[in-house]
């Protein structure tokens, strides 16, 4: 494939920061590939491969508390988009954006719906389809905060980080319900999603504190 072909490099610095770490990112899955030219001519043949490839990189990014913006540039850099704008004139690609913003926004919530959903089946021990998880739960505010909570909880212990966690809660039934039914605006759940976190952390401090008095006491009375 020659250069005229390959997607330019972007032109800001911040631009060549998230292709290096897309490509980065990538190479967990896109074994052998030594550059981002490497990565692109693997995929750019098949759109199902590299969209399978940004629905990783996406995986990955936001496991390690990439925002959703943040993964939506990611994304931007990936084979499937560049390939959609290789080639365009400046007025095309003008065109073409909002399209592909909008494919790169679909993923990151079918991700984050994923990711969701594998915790829920884990801690309430039912496999279902996230359609019906948010169907269950969607009637109960209360049932919904508990799941979330429970998420939160199984999230924190598997080594995720506060803003992965944060993130992965308004995807749950419960903030999909309040943002697409209620119209309730999305500063209000980031702020229900953080002190959701913070409230499950506080309560794992307590009984940490306690299982490790626990023992001490004991010790105590056997003296």
């Amino acid at each position: 494939m020659s250069d005229a072909h390959l997607p330019k490099t972007p032109g800001s610095e911040k631009g060549k920061q998230v292709r290096e770490q897309y490509f980065t990112l990538a190479k967990s899955s896109a074994r052998g590939v030594k550059s981002y030219e490497d990565l692109y001519q693997r995929y750019v043949r098949s759109p199902n491969a590299a969209q399978a490839l940004d629905q990783e990189v996406a995986r990955t990014a936001l496991q390690h508390g990439s925002s959703p913006r943040q993964v939506i540039q990611l994304l931007a850099q990936g084979p499937f988009t560049q390939q959609q704008t290789v080639g365009l004139e400046a007025e095309e690609k003008k065109a073409a954006i909002p399209g592909l913003l909008q494919y790169a926004q679909t993923v990151v919530n079918s991700v984050q719906q994923q990711r969701y959903l594998e915790y829920a089946c884990a801690v309430t021990g039912t496999i279902q389809s996230y359609p019906d998880l948010y169907r269950d739960y969607v009637g109960s505010d209360l049932s919904a905060i508990q799941l979330d909570q429970k998420v939160t909880a199984a999230a924190l212990g598997a080594g995720e980080n506060v803003n992965a966690v944060s993130q992965l809660l308004q995807q749950g039934p419960y903030a999909r319900f309040q943002l697409d039914v209620k119209h309730v605006p999305l500063q209000t759940i980031e702020q229900y999603a953080s002190g959701t976190v913070a409230q499950v952390q506080a309560i794992q401090s307590l009984q940490l504190g306690q299982s490790q008095r626990s023992p001490n006491l004991a010790k105590g009375l056997e003296r």
